[in-house]
């Protein structure tokens, strides 16, 4: 599936299935030999949505993360990996007739650059380490943990400077 990466102003498009998302994350896991686990995967996919809606103000994933305790998830990759439980994810998510995709990296630059600036920097840490990331103070999970809110705001994540301490290789506790 191919990413429209014209900015129209606002955040605006329908978004990709995530799991196309998941898989480009995942086909460089298994491209590098690092392992992912399911909580991994949902916090780089969360990075990759953050920083592509905030270069092109434009919607990624068609799917809305929610609030959960251990950060942001999106529930459609949550239940593709669930029986993975805390160990490594081996193969992509998969289609009911167990076909599986992933997007079009060569039709869109912004996104091919964020999936390898997210993976780059952040592949090697844990999923642990990654889920505090998203509940520092001010981040669009701690927005919507601290209003009560199920969802967490699509502008809120496009706003999301949070974790760009990890993208420059700024100083930071792990």
């Amino acid at each position: 599936m191919a990413c429209d990466d014209s900015n129209t102003g606002g955040l605006s498009g329908a978004g990709v299935p995530p799991s196309y998302i998941a898989n480009a994350i995942l086909a460089r896991s298994f491209r590098d030999g690092v392992p992912v686990t399911p909580m991994k995967l949902q916090k780089l996919l969360f990075f990759v949505c953050c920083m592509y809606q905030r270069n092109t103000g434009r919607r990624l994933v068609s799917e809305r993360f929610q609030a959960w305790r251990y950060g942001p998830v999106c529930p459609s990759v949550y239940v593709e990996f669930k029986g993975f439980r805390s160990g490594r994810i081996t193969r992509y998510a998969q289609d009911a007739l167990g076909k599986s995709y992933v997007i079009d990296e060569g039709s869109s630059p912004a996104l091919r650059s964020v999936l390898d600036v997210v993976w780059d920097r952040m592949k090697g840490y844990d999923a642990v380490y990654l889920s505090r990331v998203t509940h520092l103070p001010g981040s669009a999970w701690s927005k919507a943990n601290d209003g009560g809110h199920l969802y967490v705001d699509e502008v809120d994540m496009t706003d999301d400077t949070t974790f760009d301490h990890l993208l420059t290789g700024a100083p930071h506790g792990r």
